[in-house]
């Protein structure tokens, strides 16, 4: 059957049975999140794109509040009412992850499976956590799985494993402000994907390269994916428009073509005199 998880929350900054909103929402978000990476693995399904009607199956969640207590109940939906009353193997699979990964929060630790999509949302958890109590008792089915204190969690576990490369990088794409006052500017590739380039100092002069393709060198950081996120320290210069710049280049005389290719010049054969290749081409018909 359907194991129902319990997080208590325990001297929250709100009375019994209240919470503030967006931790609230911050919580069930990242539940959500976490159900459904564990879903798409129990179901063998891509990790990205849309999911599947089968993840969904085993992943969808129903949550709520148990009356009068700062408690957070959460649950698989199941297949519905008309559903078989045993679970499948991927529900069971996707029960025992769960709860073992909320038993990897008390213990601080990141099991060796959980790749660094997962884990990023597994570090979302657990600072809404810390923000919204300082223990949690976890329970599944009733019976209480752990008791810990939320202080001494540290984020920085689910941290990811992507190796950041040593020294600088050169990223171009078009140029974009978002606060000229904070000196907050962003680069987006011509694929969409937007690099943060924060306290950019020397910004006075860039404005004729807003909307413009530059070229952004500087220290890398890198998301969970492993794709860059942010340019520290970015040194901006203007850099060549791929689709101003003349792809296809302009076209060439018949005169200059044969000029250019190989083989005899037009009208003369080598080793003939024109009068001969003349009589040449007219015995050709030519």
């Amino acid at each position: 059957m359907t194991t129902q998880f319990e997080f208590h929350l325990q001297g929250a900054n709100a009375p019994e049975g209240q919470l503030d909103a967006d931790l609230l929402i911050a919580i069930v978000q990242s539940l959500k999140s976490i159900a459904l990476n564990i879903g798409r693995i129990e179901t063998d399904a891509e990790r990205l794109g849309r999911a599947p009607a089968r993840v969904h199956r085993v992943a969808r969640l129903v949550i709520g509040m148990e009356p009068g207590s700062t408690t957070i109940l959460a649950r698989r939906a199941g297949a519905g009412a008309n559903a078989l009353d045993f679970d499948l193997a991927d529900e069971e699979a996707f029960d025992a992850k769960f709860e073992s990964l909320m038993g990897s929060i008390a213990l601080d630790q990141r099991p060796d499976w959980v790749d660094d999509s997962l884990a990023a949302v597994m570090g979302q958890l657990t600072a809404a956590l810390q923000q919204a109590a300082t223990a949690i008792e976890f329970k599944a089915n009733g019976q209480t799985r752990r008791r810990f204190a939320t202080a001494g969690l540290q984020r920085e576990t689910w941290n990811s494993a992507v190796q950041t490369p040593p020294g600088d990088i050169t990223f171009v794409g078009r140029l974009y402000a978002v606060n000229l006052h904070t000196h907050r500017l962003l680069v987006q590739d011509d694929v969409g994907h937007q690099v943060a380039l924060p306290n950019v100092a020397d910004d006075s002069d860039l404005g004729p390269l807003l909307g413009r393709y530059v070229a952004v060198t500087g220290s890398p950081e890198f998301d969970p994916l492993g794709q860059v996120k942010r340019i520290q320290g970015a040194a901006i210069s203007a850099a060549a428009d791929p689709i101003g710049s003349p792809m296809i280049p302009e076209p060439l005389s018949l005169e200059e073509i044969l000029a250019s290719a190989p083989g005899i010049e037009p009208g003369r054969i080598e080793g003939l005199s024109d009068a001969e290749a003349d009589a040449f081409f007219d015995a050709m018909g030519l």
